[in-house]
């Protein structure tokens, strides 16, 4: 399902738009899913200092050498 969303721009706003997509819906379509992208990341971020918290808590600390696969895991993760 596809919904219309109108916007009123000024001119240096539009100009803005317009050098890299070839219709300001695309570009409107492009922030909006890296608004997504972005707020997909805060949450993941959240979860796991939830996550880490909840372990603090229960005594189920990682040594300092499980950091090395941690950052590893973060890197393949999907963002």
């Amino acid at each position: 399902m596809t919904s219309s969303l109108h916007v009123s721009l000024p001119d240096e706003m539009h100009a803005n738009g317009k050098n890299q997509y070839t219709t300001p819906s695309e570009y409107v379509r492009v922030l909006i899913r890296e608004d997504m992208a972005r707020e997909e990341d805060r949450l993941y971020a959240v979860r796991s200092l939830l996550r880490a918290e909840q372990e603090f808590r229960c005594g189920e600390m990682l040594p300092l050498s499980a950091l090395d696969a941690v950052d590893a895991e973060l890197d393949e993760a999907p963002r």
